[in-house]
């Protein structure tokens, strides 16, 4: 048997990389360390055992009524999907209440969302490896769980939190629409998963190809949702920073910030770009959702150009 402790750090590797990897939509208003790690140990540690715990309460008496294998099969199915979206949930919930200001749309709730479930994904995969009887069936662990199906619980919370996201700048009702509708996609994304792999056996097989179908969905939903974001971000840099030339940012590094090819190319710090980020993000709040601002954007402007004024000090 592989020990856990080595378990928990391979499995530590590939769960970081993918983390960083779906950060990377929010190219360039990146959320707070200390949020995506109060995130991940949220769904690592209080949502998967308050998941257990309900998956075991339901569990008992249907095993009870039903048998032991009925039991497994609904647990599967539905209690798992419901009772860990839901509790993951808790913690996209949690940020967008507690830090709403930081919580700007559905890229944020792709970033909060995915970081939940990747938490959660990584204390489960453990569990599962740990259980594993010998070095074969660990690989075999490893490959399915780890690397073919490893963005799987990333995919079902970043639905939870594209609805947040959604609900940021709406109304109440259709915000609380926006929240439910994508509870639901999650659940329901997850319980699909789930019920075409205890179905394998009994399909001969055939059943897990609407996992892989499933799985590519999402796969593709997220491809194009980061494409969409890149697209939206810089629609809002050529909105919002178009007057902050010349006195902030010279016209070069604006042309940089919106995609425009530059002579000479621009090389713009990750610094620059997330403050750039954040008061074009503050402008946009202010200006189309009218929320009080205390400052924040002169403060803002005010590092930008200090930082921006620096860098090109540097490259004279």
């Amino acid at each position: 048997m592989v020990p856990v402790w080595l378990s928990a750090l391979v499995v530590a590797l590939p769960t970081y990389f993918y983390a960083r990897l779906v950060r990377g939509v929010d190219r360039f208003e990146r959320e707070p360390d200390r949020y995506l790690v109060a995130a991940f140990i949220w769904g690592a540690l209080p949502a998967a055992l308050l998941a257990l715990i309900v998956q075991v309460v339901f569990g008992l008496p249907i095993a009870v009524l039903l048998g032991e294998e009925a039991s497994q099969s609904i647990g599967a199915i539905v209690l798992a999907p419901i009772s860990e979206e839901l509790f993951k949930g808790l913690a996209v919930a949690a940020l967008f209440f507690w830090r709403r200001r930081e919580f700007d749309g559905w890229v944020d709730g792709i970033v909060y969302g995915s970081t939940v479930g990747f938490g959660f994904a990584y204390i489960e995969n453990v569990i599962y490896l740990s259980s594993a009887q010998d070095l074969e069936e660990w690989i075999r662990l490893f490959f399915l769980r780890v690397i073919v199906f490893g963005f799987l619980h990333g995919f079902y919370t970043s639905l939870i939190g594209i609805g947040f996201g959604l609900a940021r700048y709406a109304s109440t009702l259709l915000g609380a629409i926006a929240v439910m509708l994508g509870l639901a996609a999650a659940i329901m994304t997850h319980a699909i998963h789930n019920a075409s792999v205890v179905l394998g056996e009994a399909t001969e097989g055939s059943s897990l190809l609407i996992t892989l179908a499933n799985y590519g969905l999402l796969a593709v939903l997220m491809l194009g949702l980061r494409i969409v974001s890149r697209y939206n971000d810089r629609r809002m840099f050529k909105t919002y920073l178009a007057n902050e030339v010349p006195e902030v940012i010279s016209m070069q590094t604006y042309a940089a910030l919106i995609g425009q090819p530059t002579q000479p190319p621009v090389k713009l710090s990750v610094q620059l770009k997330h403050l750039a980020g954040e008061l074009v993000q503050r402008k946009h709040q202010l200006l189309k959702h009218n929320e009080q601002d205390h400052g924040e954007i002169e403060r803002l402007r005010a590092q930008l150009r200090a930082l921006h004024s620096s860098a090109e000090r540097a490259t004279s």
